[in-house]
């Protein structure tokens, strides 16, 4: 049986900027490409904190959701605008940790310093769905915020907000004006905040146990995968 509901909510995707490039360059180091790029992910997913959930992951992006609720929405807003930061230093004190205790020197684990992360917001309306176990959002303004991922912000890292996200967040910091218009949703009048991340220009290559024991894991997964599913 599917269940279905409309209601307000907030919208947010997670996406690594530099993913495409970095996994494609790194074909034959794809084990470790996959490990850093899901070690990341993760570090990001754990970052968020209710009423922010994580709705889905979408290959080099998190979707997350908030559903209105009942009382102290407003409240809601300001926490969820003091986290949008928290998500950026997550991002980069994890690269930064990676790049830094790095055993190996394979092209992935050296490029890795490469990779950044920006934020895109909405706040708007969505059908909630619930269709074979799976909850599902969609609607007008879940086709816009993954539209605004396709942008003409030159930046790497960011966080871009719609107008509306922008007013119910009230987020710190300086954000400038900001456009995009796109053929279907039309124009979309934003907030733009750039970023410079902190992480290290390099992966040197060092002796570390505790990356040595990463890696293994990513191996362990990789050949658990061929196992199961032998085409890979």
């Amino acid at each position: 049986m599917t269940s279905i509901h409309e209601s307000e909510m907030f919208l947010l995707i997670a996406d690594i900027s530099g993913y495409t490039r970095f996994m494609l360059t790194n074909r034959t180091a794809r084990v470790h490409a996959h490990g850093i790029v899901s070690d990341l992910l993760e570090t990001v997913a754990r970052a968020a904190a209710p009423p922010l959930v994580v709705n889905k992951f979408e290959g080099d992006a998190i979707f997350m959701v908030a559903p209105r609720t009942a009382a102290g929405w407003e409240e809601a807003g300001r926490m969820l605008g003091e986290q949008l930061t928290g998500f950026l230093d997550a991002f980069n004190a994890r690269l930064t940790h990676l790049a830094s205790s790095n055993i190996c020197d394979c092209i992935a684990c050296q490029q890795m310093v490469t990779l950044r992360l920006k934020v895109v917001a909405h706040h708007g309306v969505a059908v909630r769905s619930r269709i074979a176990g799976f909850d599902e959002v969609s609607g007008v303004d879940v086709i816009l915020i993954h539209r605004l991922l396709k942008n003409h912000v030159t930046a790497s890292e960011y966080i871009l907000l719609t107008e509306p996200a922008y007013a119910f967040l009230s987020p710190p910091g300086d954000y400038a004006m900001h456009r995009e218009d796109y053929d279907d949703v039309g124009e979309v009048a934003a907030r733009l905040r750039e970023v410079d991340a902190a992480v290290p220009a390099a992966a040197p290559r060092r002796f570390s146990l505790v990356d040595a024991w990463r890696k293994l894991g990513y191996d362990l997964k990789y050949l658990c995968a061929r196992q199961r599913h032998p085409a890979v």
